[in-house]
């Protein structure tokens, strides 16, 4: 296995990528259908990226109310949401999504770079959520998916 960084535009983040070599097996997982909502371009294209390398159909939106048209149109196995975006945050989107999909409400995972604050630790509890605080290895990133499909089963 052979590592690939890429470095945003942004800011001097690192994001390492894992890259399978050449006849390596593709990574395991059953295909999800996932809603991405995260409001920085290059964190959701690195992200959106790797889930598609996973073999993961993904839909990507930079804002909640945006994820709640695409949440309108159809369900998704996985929702994956930034709590910190513009128009519509991570809260008020499971919100939405609780009222017109209910069962879509074990199939989320939140992400932030607020730890340590108690409106969000308290939201995180209540909803028994699976977070992951940035940064985040994409390797967090599978292990979460793992945790919200072991609550489904």
């Amino acid at each position: 296995m052979r590592w690939r960084h890429l470095r945003t535009p942004e800011r001097e983040e690192i994001i390492t990528l894992h890259i399978n070599e050449p006849g390596a097996t593709e990574p395991s997982q059953p295909s999800l259908k996932v809603l991405l909502l995260e409001d920085r371009d290059d964190f959701r294209r690195v992200l959106g990226e790797h889930l598609r390398f996973l073999g993961h159909q993904v839909t990507s939106v930079n804002n909640g109310v945006k994820g709640v048209h695409e949440i309108i149109k159809a369900p998704f196995d996985l929702i994956i949401c930034d709590m910190m975006m513009p128009q519509m945050g991570g809260e008020m989107f499971y919100v939405a999504v609780s009222r017109v999909r209910p069962a879509a409400r074990q199939r989320f995972i939140f992400f932030t770079g607020h730890k340590n604050n108690a409106l969000l630790e308290a939201f995180f509890r209540r909803v028994d959520a699976t977070v992951l605080y940035k940064p985040f290895s994409l390797a967090a990133l599978e292990w979460g998916m793992g945790e919200v499909l072991r609550k489904l089963r």
